[in-house]
């Protein structure tokens, strides 16, 4: 007997919204009840049976392991999971994060430095290394064996590891849109399951992959839905000490968290750390079990992200006037003397939104340029610029993922990649992406502006990149009062009459709309609760107005 949208007691534009998503019979039940029951098994990922072997034997003789990680949130939470994990079955672990500035990303000298410090026997390594041949190399002639987690897109040359698990080998695979922390857990479940250590542990460690996921803008379908449904069900039940004061430290309480507070609120000032060159404060936070301790540390990190926060707004300043002045720009590369390299990546996504085209932001410092790349939805920067390099050769590194990359060149080649980037650019088959687009799901029955509705929609949790917070769009709807809120003055409180209701709105950094409320107006929002009275009333929040243009209202 299949379920229907009736089962789930769902309001006809919501069950609608969820065919159109493609979510109907077993599905739909499966969506809606996204259990581990459903993951796929580990060994579905490519290089997983000769990975677990080889962790499986260095916990049972005893070898010593070093986590080998990243300083963004994924790589954090990652090297968190996998050093916890590995702890617990009582294996000598050891983790490294190398410094985003002293030593960049992946594997590098400084990693080799580090295993030899700690006589590893066997690095593990995170959110990293499948770009990496060289060193992996290095650390093989030291007597070092070598199992490589990742998801990132490889590079030239498959490094020489004892095992490589990376669901980018395989694209179409069940597993393919995990984070590295993600396959850095499905790699310790493979060991467990190997060991028959049980899963209890192991599953409580699902709230680290559930920050680490939503940070990293993967998405949020397939396994992801469910391995971040049950982490954020573990962060509202029994958070870890440094997750619960990392929430406090934001103002967040950890009963009601979502998805949105992750992406917001708790994922960026983990990436501030990484940012700032402190990722050590944020793992001693994540491995943190004693809640006093750890709202000390969550301080320290909250002063990493007003310091980053400060050192964006610098960079951001220079180049958003200088962005809004391009003439109907296929892509937008940047680059500026001083500009703080942990922060060039954050400036390049909001350019990225704000105009609809891939950006690139590159740091120069002595002599170097250090790029963050950021895409739009269809449009797969890594590749490109990949096939940029295999015809140029113009950058020393570069590593990414589809929508994401980072990479180095000389300072002097930087003119050269930018004309190279607008010649791919002028393809006519990218013309279908490019551009700043709202999507919008639907319009909602009068009887559906209720709380109701908030907690069926409540039920697609969690919200994230491939499964959208559903935008409503009402068309003709009346302004009856506005208002400028927020310290700047850059927020707008306004309420409309839609039908026979009236409703609440607001709309963030979205002051300069007011200028269109002389007549009626069509309205794209996502609905809520009204927290701010916490009356149980909804409230609109908006994504976007227009002046309508007559016709059917």
């Amino acid at each position: 007997m299949q379920e229907s949208p009736d089962d789930f007691g769902l309001p006809p534009s919501v069950a609608l919204l969820l065919a159109r998503r493609g979510y109907t019979g077993a599905s739909l039940l499966w969506f809606l009840n996204p259990g581990l029951e459903h993951l796929s098994r580990p060994d579905s990922i490519p290089g997983m049976r000769a990975a677990v072997n080889r962790i499986a034997s260095a916990v049972r003789n005893g070898q010593r392991i070093m986590v080998h990680g990243d300083y963004d949130a994924d790589g954090l939470t990652a090297t968190a999971t996998a050093f916890r994990a590995l702890c617990h079955l009582g294996a000598g672990t050891d983790f490294f994060i190398p410094d985003r500035f002293e030593d960049g990303y992946g594997l590098g000298d400084s990693s080799v430095d580090a295993c030899a410090r700690a006589g590893a026997d066997l690095i593990v390594t995170v959110d990293c290394g499948v770009s990496d041949a060289e060193h992996v190399r290095i650390l093989r002639r030291n007597g070092v064996d070598v199992v490589i987690t990742d998801h990132h897109q490889p590079g030239e040359e498959m490094p020489p590891a004892v095992a490589i698990v990376d669901p980018a080998l395989e694209p179409g695979s069940p597993a393919g849109v995990l984070a590295g922390v993600g396959v850095a857990w499905m790699t310790m479940r493979g060991v467990y399951e190997e060991l028959d250590a049980g899963t209890e542990y192991l599953d409580g460690l699902l709230q680290l992959v559930a920050l680490g996921t939503v940070a990293d803008v993967v998405d949020l379908t397939g396994d992801n839905r469910i391995l971040v449904s049950r982490g954020l069900g573990l962060l509202r039940e029994s958070p870890f000490p440094g997750l619960e004061a990392l929430a406090r430290s934001a103002s967040v309480e950890t009963g009601g968290l979502t998805s949105g507070d992750l992406a917001y609120y708790l994922g960026p000032r983990l990436n501030a750390c990484g940012r700032m060159g402190r990722a050590d404060d944020a793992m001693a936070l994540l491995l943190s079990e004693d809640l006093r301790e750890a709202r000390v540390l969550a301080a320290t990190v909250e002063g990493h992200n007003r310091n980053r926060r400060k050192l964006d707004r610098e960079v951001e300043g220079q180049v958003m006037g200088r962005a809004a002045e391009l003439e109907s720009p296929r892509c937008i590369l940047m680059a500026g003397e001083g500009w703080h390299r942990g922060v060039i990546g954050i400036v390049a996504s909001r350019i990225a939104d704000r105009f609809g085209v891939p950006s690139l932001m590159i740091s120069l410092e002595d002599g170097r340029g250090y790029g963050s790349a950021r895409s739009v939805p269809g449009i797969p920067i890594h590749s490109i610029l990949m096939d940029i390099q295999a015809r140029s050769g113009i950058m020393e590194s570069i590593g990414g993922h589809p929508m994401a990359a980072g990479f180095r060149l000389p300072a002097e080649r930087v003119g050269e990649l930018e004309q190279e980037l607008r010649s791919e650019m002028e393809d006519g088959r990218w013309d279908p992406h490019l551009g700043s687009v709202l999507y919008v799901d639907g319009r909602l029955e009068p009887g559906d502006y209720c709380a109701a509705t908030v907690r069926a929609l409540d039920m697609l949790e969690p919200f994230g990149e491939g499964n959208r917070r559903p935008v409503w769009l009402a068309r003709g709807a009346y302004p009856l009062n506005w208002r400028t809120v927020g310290k700047d003055g850059s927020h707008l409180s306004c309420s409309f009459r839609i039908g026979s209701g009236t409703y609440r709105a607001i709309g963030f950094g979205m002051a300069d709309s007011q200028s269109l409320f002389g007549g009626r107006v069509d309205l794209a929002f996502t609905l809520s609760l009204d927290t701010w009275r916490n009356d149980g009333s909804i409230q609109l929040v908006l994504k976007g107005i227009r002046k309508h243009a007559g016709g059917r209202g």
